[in-house]
């Protein structure tokens, strides 16, 4: 499909495609005060939680397990490591139980939760990391590299961040304003940010002072940037001059002009792209309007064909998509958007209508999509290296239940060891009195104190003065008469 699309060929599959929402009982209702502000997408997915902040104190967030709807209740379990409000979250790629928060303290924390979900409130991050000047709004994990986490601040910097050392291994100051989105490439070899500077930037974070920049849009509204791995482009959606919403496309073999260019409408909420690379769809949700839409993009003069548009009369504040790989291919559903409103998440699955999809695996619209396990190590990719990211089967009876056997390993800092550098000395000392037995250091000590001792201790003796020669007798004759 995705090469289809690539040398200008519509694959016809997706034509009738229709979101499918959630019957209230397989909705998350009584959701109390979602945080709704903000550049991110305000909904997290991975294939078994989604998280979504929670607009109080102390930054909690929401974690819930996708396949547990139900009424949220108010005490809720949160996950709360920061003194700010969480402005964005995203989950560990390669470890399910593990997400990144970022917050108005200026931080960036990761943490990890158990493997069923939040039993009790957690209020200390695993990893909390100190460097940008302002509050922290984007944050994105590499998709192939693991334990790189990259973040975007209002202090108009990109860090790249190692989680594992908790070192910061990169910063990029070329943004001129705020950041408005923050998006790595289908093999985490760049990372494309826009921002209210109208600047479209693309960078390798290992190289960031070879960094392509164009203008994007000419609205200084907030623009969202998306990737278009299969035909080698990336996209954008923002504002015109006129506050007309457009969407864009460039290719990345030259920026100097976009290859298409939309005036979609004039309603003002802003649009938040998702591209499924893997059927070349991509879907435009707005925030403040009730639609999401969805088109076909192909390699041809037209480039972008409308498929449909999902309606309702409920508005999102926004939404996250869940992982490809834990769709339900006997319903034929090809993705599900988790619609966030003021009070619920509503879970909408965009399906593929088949008779046979209930009994048969449709294997045409299912090619083997993104694993959740890591192409490369964090050292490997600091040193030059990219691979494609690692795929998955979609096929039930084909697929072994395998989740990577990815192990987060937190490295001690410089200060960490000299604590438990001291710690330790301070219990072998403990137990070398109680057992009487003295170390080499005291030993050392105690001789030098013996020496001290012994040398105060010794008389002081007056120096004697030399013997002086008697004088011959006067009546001795000399000896030489």
């Amino acid at each position: 499909m995705a090469a289809a699309a690539a040398q200008g060929k519509r694959s016809g599959k997706f034509r009738h495609v229709y979101g499918d929402v959630a019957k209230s009982d397989h909705q998350f209702t009584e959701l109390k005060n979602p945080l709704t502000s903000g550049e991110a997408r305000y909904v997290s997915c991975n294939d078994k939680f989604l998280a979504v902040s929670k607009s109080a104190g102390g930054g909690p967030v929401y974690i819930l397990r996708n396949d547990k709807p139900g009424r949220v209740n108010m005490n809720t379990p949160t996950l709360s490591v920061q003194k700010g409000k969480a402005w964005d979250h995203d989950f560990h790629p390669f470890i399910s139980n593990m997400i990144a928060t970022v917050s108005d303290d200026c931080t960036v924390a990761v943490t990890q939760f158990p493997l069923d979900g939040l039993t009790e409130n957690i209020t200390k991050a695993d990893v909390l990391m100190h460097g940008h000047g302002k509050k922290v709004v984007l944050c994105q994990f590499n998709p192939c590299a693991n334990s790189l986490l990259a973040s975007a601040s209002y202090d108009k910097t990109v860090k790249l961040w190692n989680i594992e050392s908790q070192n910061c291994v990169m910063t990029f100051k070329e943004p001129g304003d705020n950041i408005y989105s923050l998006e790595w490439n289908h093999d985490g070899s760049q990372i494309a940010v826009s921002g209210k500077d109208k600047q479209l930037r693309l960078f390798d974070p290992r190289i960031p002072d070879e960094a392509s920049s164009v203008q994007a849009f000419e609205g200084s509204k907030s623009s969202k940037v998306f990737w278009i791995p299969n035909l080698n482009w990336i996209g954008a959606c923002g504002f015109s001059k006129n506050a007309r919403r457009q969407c864009k496309f460039w290719d990345l073999k030259d920026l100097s002009k976009p290859i298409y260019s939309n005036d979609i409408d004039q309603v003002s909420s802003v649009l938040m792209p998702y591209y499924d690379n893997d059927h070349g769809l991509l879907y435009l949700s707005g925030k403040g309007d009730g639609t999401v839409s969805f088109q076909e993009v192909i390699n041809d003069d037209k480039k972008l064909y409308p498929l449909g548009q999902y309606r309702a009369t409920e508005p999102q504040k926004g939404g996250g998509w869940l992982a490809k790989r834990a769709c339900d291919v006997w319903k034929c559903e090809v993705n599900r958007f988790y619609k966030l409103t003021k009070n619920s998440i509503i879970p909408v699955s965009f399906v593929v209508p088949r008779k046979s999809g209930a009994d048969v695996f449709q294997e045409d619209i299912y090619p083997d999509t993104y694993a959740g396990k890591p192409a490369l190590s964090a050292d490997e990719w600091l040193k030059g290296a990219n691979k494609e990211p690692v795929t998955i089967t979609m096929d039930p009876e084909k697929r072994t239940d395998d989740s990577g056997g990815v192990l987060f390993k937190k490295k001690a800092t410089y200060q960490e060891l000299e604590a438990d550098n001291a710690a330790l000395r301070a219990r072998v000392k403990e137990l070398e009195a109680k057992l009487g037995i003295t170390s080499e250091e005291e030993e050392d000590d105690e001789k030098e104190q013996a020496n001290d001792e012994q040398q105060e201790a010794a008389p002081v003796v007056a120096d004697e003065p030399e013997p002086v020669a008697d004088a011959p007798a006067a009546d001795e004759p000399a000896a030489d008469e």
